[in-house]
C-alpha cells in the first residue's frame, strides 16, 4: 500500500462524507485498507448514481474530484485509479457506460490509452 493511496482514499471520504459507511465497512470486512478494492466500491457508487440519475451534482463533483487529483499524480500514483477505477467502468454497450462521457479530459485520456 502507497502513502499516495491512503491520502486519496482519506481525501476522497472526507470531501464526500457518503463514503464514510462504505469505508468503515471496508475497514469492517478486510480489518484493514485495501485502496483497490475500495476503489472498486467507489466506481459502483459512481456507476449506481449514474444510473440513477445522470445530472446527479455530487456525482458529477466526485468525478471533478477523481479527475483534479489524477491530474496532479505522479504516475506511479496513477494506478489506483487507473486500475481500480477506470477500468472497472462498464464497457460500451453495457449498462451505466454513459458515465465514461462524464469523465474529464485526463481520465478520458487514460481511457483512450488503456484501449
Amino acid at each position: 500500500m502507497r502513502a499516495y493511496e491512503v491520502a486519496f482514499i482519506g481525501a476522497l471520504c472526507h470531501r464526500f462524507p457518503m463514503f464514510m459507511p462504505i469505508l468503515q465497512q471496508h475497514l469492517d470486512d478486510f480489518d484493514g485498507l485495501l485502496p483497490h478494492v475500495l476503489m472498486g466500491d467507489v466506481t459502483r457508487w459512481v456507476v449506481h448514481r449514474f444510473s440513477a440519475d445522470a445530472a446527479d451534482r455530487t456525482l458529477r463533483e466526485v468525478l471533478e474530484f477523481i479527475e483534479s487529483d489524477f491530474e496532479g499524480a505522479p504516475g506511479e500514483d496513477r494506478e489506483l485509479v487507473t486500475a481500480s477505477f477506470l477500468e472497472n467502468l462498464p464497457q460500451s454497450g453495457q449498462d451505466g457506460a454513459g458515465v465514461r462521457a462524464l469523465l474529464g479530459p485526463a481520465l478520458q485520456e487514460q481511457l483512450r490509452q488503456m484501449g
